[in-house]
C-alpha cells in the first residue's frame, strides 16, 4: 500500500524494488551450496573439491600470487542440527557462509576451505553426522583441513598463511594453526574459543570427541593472534571465551560495540581488513 492506503501493483513498482524481489525469489530457490557457489563465482573465486587426509573439502580460491601472504578463511558450524536440536541435520552447510563473504571482500590471495561434509563434499562416503555434531572440532577434522591448507599453500608458493575463522571456524583456525608451518597469524571473528564453556552456556550436549582451543597448548608466540568480538553477540558472548582470551594480550582483542554474531562483519570488512593488514605489517 502507498501512504494513502491504496494498493500499489507490481507493474507500477520502482525498478529497484522489482530487482530486489527477483533476487530474493532466486535466493529462496537455491540450496545453501548453490548460494555459496554463486557468491564465490560473483567474486571470481574458483570452485573445486580437494582431498584432505581423511575427508574431501570444497574450496573457493582466487587472486593467488606467489610469495604473497595467503589469507585462509574457515566458516562457522552452519546447521548441525534440525527439528529444534532433536536430530542431526541432513545438510550442515551454512545458509549464509559469512566467512565466504569475507573472503569475497578480501583483495588479496584468498582460500576458503569448506569443512568436511559441507557443501558438495557432504556426499563423501566417510561422512557421518558425528562429523558436524559432536566431533566437529575433532583431531581428524583439524588434520584434514590443515592438509588442504598445506597442499594449496605449497602449490601456489604462498610465503605466509593467515588463518581467519568465523564463529566455530575461529575455533578450528586456532586448532589448525600449529599444523600449518607457514602460519604467521590467526584472526578469529565472533568465535567460540572455549568449546566446553560455549556448549554449557547454551545447555547443549558436550561436544564429545572435539578438541577445545582453551585446553590445548598455547600457540607458538611467533604466531600472532587477533580476536574480533561483537559486544552485542548473544551466540558467543565474550564471557564464554574468557578462559582462552585471558592468555591473549588485551591489545589483540578488538571489540566492536554495535556488532552482534552476524552483524556487521561483512558490511564493515572493507575497513576492518586494512586495519588487520596494518597490524600484520603487510
Amino acid at each position: 500500500m502507498d501512504s494513502g492506503g491504496r494498493t500499489v501493483g507490481l507493474a507500477n513498482a520502482p525498478a529497484k524494488f522489482l530487482v530486489a524481489v527477483q533476487l530474493a525469489a532466486l535466493a529462496a530457490c537455491q540450496t545453501p551450496t548453490e548460494h555459496a557457489v554463486r557468491t564465490a563465482r560473483h567474486a571470481e573465486l574458483s570452485v573445486s573439491v580437494i582431498q584432505g587426509t581423511r575427508y574431501r573439502h570444497e574450496i573457493f580460491a582466487g587472486r593467488s600470487t606467489p610469495g604473497q601472504t595467503l589469507f585462509v578463511f574457515i566458516d562457522g558450524d552452519g546447521v548441525p542440527w534440525s527439528r529444534g536440536g532433536r536430530e542431526p541435520a541432513r545438510d550442515p552447510t551454512p545458509h549464509r557462509p559469512l566467512a565466504l563473504e569475507l573472503a569475497a571482500r578480501t583483495p588479496r590471495s584468498v582460500l576458503y576451505v569448506g569443512r568436511p561434509c559441507y557443501f558438495s563434499a557432504r556426499s563423501d562416503p566417510r561422512c557421518s553426522a558425528l562429523v558436524w555434531t559432536s566431533e566437529r572440532y575433532s583431531a581428524e577434522v583439524v588434520e584434514s583441513m590443515a592438509a588442504v591448507v598445506n597442499r594449496y599453500a605449497a602449490l601456489h608458493a604462498a610465503g605466509r598463511v593467515v588463518l581467519i575463522g568465523y564463529s566455530g571456524g575461529g575455533a578450528l583456525a586456532i586448532l589448525v594453526a600449529p599444523r600449518v608451518p607457514a602460519t604467521r597469524a590467526v584472526v578469529t571473528v565472533a568465535a567460540d574459543l572455549d568449546v566446553d564453556a560455549w556448549a554449557a552456556w547454551h545447555h547443549f550436549l558436550p561436544l564429545t570427541g572435539s578438541l577445545n582451543p582453551a585446553t590445548q597448548a598455547p600457540l607458538d608466540p611467533a604466531i600472532q593472534q587477533w580476536h574480533l568480538l561483537g559486544d552485542r553477540d548473544l551466540n558467543v558472548p565474550a564471557s564464554v571465551s574468557r578462559r582462552y582470551l585471558a592468555t591473549v594480550s588485551p591489545d589483540r582483542i578488538w571489540h566492536f560495540a554495535t556488532f552482534d554474531h552476524a552483524c556487521c562483519w561483512a558490511g564493515h570488512w572493507s575497513r576492518i581488513f586494512p586495519r588487520l593488514e596494518a597490524a600484520l605489517g603487510d
